[in-house]
Order: structure tokens, then C-alpha cells, then sequence
């Protein structure tokens, strides 16, 4: 469960922190999503690769493996995608507290939904180890 810290009285240290965390969520998100993409499909193109790995969790592909993700999951995979971006290349700007408010609505929801597909992913690698095994 993920909780929200509240961003409204403007507080520095803790807009930074909730937006360093949102930025280590969605990094540690991409790394998983990275490495089932090189196992189970190959590389990713050069150009665009970040939006490629989100739409291409999203499909099933038979013979090879099921969707990891829900259709549900992208708009807010990408909104934390899209943040991380930006706060990695903040250099003279500074975070806008709204704007880390909003993301941080979304990776409740994503966090949420990640869970749930997981563990379907993660069971549909036990049967595969099954049927190996048998």
C-alpha cells in the first residue's frame, strides 16, 4: 500500500523526496519491464525505447508470453515515465509541488495494478516451469 504525503504547505525537502521516490519507483518499474522485454522478445529499437517498453509489456504475444501489463496501467506507467524524465533533466528549473502531487495520485494506482499483474505473470512462469519439469 502506498501512502501520500501531503505536498500542499509547500515544503521543499519533502516535494524533493516524494519526487526522487517517484523517480526511483518508475526506474525500478522500467528495469523489470527491460528485462522481460531482452528475455522474452530481444532488444528494444534504439530512438523512443522508454515508450516502447510500457506499450509492449501491454502485449500478449503467443507462443512467447502473456501480457504483464493491464491497458489500465499505461496512462499512469507513462505519466511516472514522462516525470522521470523531467526530474532527471531538472538542472536551473525547480519542482513545481502540484505537479508532484498529481504524479504521486497516479503511482498509487500503478503500484496497485503492477501487483496484481506480477503475480499473474509470476504464476504463469510457475506453469511454464511445470510443464518444463514434467
Amino acid at each position: 500500500m502506498v501512502t501520500r504525503t501531503n505536498l500542499a504547505d509547500g515544503d521543499t525537502m519533502a516535494v524533493i523526496a516524494v519526487a526522487y521516490t517517484l523517480h526511483n519507483v518508475y526506474t525500478a518499474l522500467e528495469a523489470y519491464f527491460l528485462r522481460v522485454a531482452k528475455f522474452f522478445e530481444n532488444n528494444l529499437d534504439g530512438g523512443g525505447w522508454h515508450h516502447q517498453l510500457i506499450s509492449r509489456m501491454v502485449l500478449d504475444i503467443p507462443g512467447i508470453r502473456p501480457a504483464l501489463l493491464s491497458d489500465d496501467m499505461t496512462e499512469g506507467l507513462d505519466e511516472l515515465r514522462r516525470f522521470r524524465h523531467v526530474f532527471r533533466n531538472l538542472y536551473k528549473s525547480r519542482l513545481q509541488p502540484e505537479r508532484v502531487d498529481w504524479v504521486q495520485h497516479y503511482v498509487e494506482s500503478v503500484v496497485n495494478l503492477f501487483a496484481e499483474c506480477h503475480q499473474r505473470f509470476v504464476g504463469w512462469l510457475d506453469e511454464l516451469i511445470q510443464a518444463e519439469e514434467a
